[in-house]
């Protein structure tokens, strides 16, 4: 074997080798996406990783609390919203205003407060923590001493607590 025949034949195999790599790197590129029993729809829209909540941590124990809240302000009279136990929002609990005084309206919106209770759920490890949910917030003249009556019912089974409210003067 003459030194070009030896060069050639170790470029040969460098060649082979290389494409050797490349087969194998490419079929590792081309795998097919996770199966469904793999990576559920729901995880991927809601879950770790999703659409729609991509920062969403699962958390270690199971378990939602109904957090509260409000500044007593006539701004931020109440808050409501829900938390796993990594205190990750949940979902929205609906606010019914039961009575409020002549004269006033009382709003209901989506935002942001400081948990200062709960009315129920499995841990108080959130409270002091900012939280989401439905802040009711009250505009318009009331008398001293005047309350409204909300009524505030918590995903997923429906619990409700009904809330009385004093608006503080002005």
């Amino acid at each position: 074997m003459t030194a070009l025949d030896s060069r050639a034949s170790r470029f040969a195999l460098a060649v082979a080798v290389s494409a050797g790599l490349l087969v194998s790197a490419g079929a590792a590129l081309a795998q097919s996406p996770p199966t469904f029993e793999q990576y559920p729809f729901r995880d991927r829209v809601f879950g770790p990783g999703g659409a729609i909540f991509p920062d969403y941590v699962t958390p270690y124990e199971s378990g939602v609390s109904f957090m509260i809240g409000g500044g007593g302000s006539r701004s931020a009279l109440f808050a409501a919203g829900t938390s796993d136990y990594n205190c990750q929002q949940t979902q929205i609990p609906t606010i019914q205003v039961l009575s409020a005084p002549p004269g006033g309206k009382v709003s209901i919106q989506y935002g942001r407060f400081v948990a200062t209770g709960i009315d129920g759920g499995r841990t108080t490890k959130c409270i002091g923590q900012p939280a989401k949910g439905l802040i009711v917030s009250y505009k318009g003249k009331a008398a001293p001493g005047s309350t409204i009556k909300l009524r505030v019912t918590y995903p997923p089974r429906g619990e409700w607590y009904d809330h009385v409210i004093t608006i503080p003067p002005r």
